[in-house]
């Protein structure tokens, strides 16, 4: 299977699981047999997602750009987000809410300060602008007419992709000869804020960042990378497994994304980068435009 095929596995799992989320959300899905179906086939998604980024990651010519597309589309695809699964925007209610956390905004100044230090060389760059933004989303909440456009302590999964991605980029450097030791203070203490500030309130939190990181480290033997994806598996959905075994389905959705991680063939595919990008907001701003505003009507 090339990379193509992989992201359109993807997708197409998150898009019938988002589908399904908003469904339930906007009462026009009860809990029962389809829910959960649909729920399961989304379970795939991000595991895959994660092993395209790992895979990309040696194979991208420019990782600097790479992390600047994170970071953008994290912006981007934050009010879609919040539009589609706050559960608040299916309620009718009226209220008007801005607030913004400034103590966790100063703290993460010194994550922009070090990148403008250290990846941009004190050279102007435009994703500094993208990465201020992120940031600033990620301390905002703002929800106008009972819609809640913003909100702080549910971010994206781009969220998490970026921060897996500056990990990595650090881990490289560490490993790397006349590395600064400096430099890689600097570098850590920036992500040690972002990992605090930031990532436990974004999709899959933490668990998605281990799982990035598990899969790098071992990314020079496929079997070991699906070992990790399955024990990843198996920690994310052990409640399901142990505690609520209605939810089973969902481990073992999960376990079926190291299938096609295992056919991958290492071929690219058609060139559609774009578009699995701009997929992921357009698709939330559709789904939650549409089923906000029949639950107003």
């Amino acid at each position: 299977m090339s990379v193509f095929v992989l992201k359109l596995i993807s997708i197409v799992s998150m898009l019938i699981d988002h589908t399904t989320h908003v469904l339930n959300l906007s009462g026009r899905l009860p809990f029962g047999q389809l829910y959960l179906a649909g729920r399961t086939i989304g379970r795939p998604a991000f595991v895959i997602f994660c092993f395209m980024l790992v895979n990309g990651f040696d194979k991208t010519r420019d990782r600097k750009k790479y992390l600047s597309r994170l970071v953008l589309f994290a912006v981007i695809s934050q009010i879609p987000f919040a539009l589609a699964f706050a559960a608040g925007n299916y309620k009718g209610a009226a209220e008007t809410v801005f607030s913004f956390d400034a103590l966790r905004a100063f703290y993460l100044l010194l994550p922009l300060v070090v990148y403008y230090l250290t990846v941009c060389e004190r050279r102007f760059d435009p994703s500094l602008i993208a990465l201020a933004v992120a940031f600033l989303f990620a301390s905002l909440r703002l929800t106008v007419g009972g819609i809640c456009l913003l909100e702080q302590d549910d971010l994206n999964v781009f969220y998490t992709l970026a921060v897996s991605m500056a990990i990595m980029m650090g881990l490289d450097y560490l490993g790397s000869e006349g590395r600064s030791w400096l430099k890689v203070f600097l570098i850590a203490a920036a992500l040690a804020a972002v990992l605090i500030f930031v990532e436990p309130h974004a999709d899959y939190a933490l668990k998605g960042v281990a799982l990035i990181v598990g899969m790098y480290l071992c990314r020079s033997r496929r079997w070991l990378m699906l070992i990790v994806a399955a024990l990843w598996c198996f920690i994310e959905y052990e409640w399901c497994v142990f505690r609520y075994p209605r939810y089973l389905s969902y481990f073992i959705g999960a376990l079926s994304a190291l299938l096609p991680m295992a056919l991958y063939n290492g071929k690219l595919g058609p060139k559609l980068r774009t578009f699995f990008y701009v997929f992921y907001p357009a698709h939330l701003a559709l789904l939650g435009l549409m089923f906000v505003s029949l639950s107003r009507s």
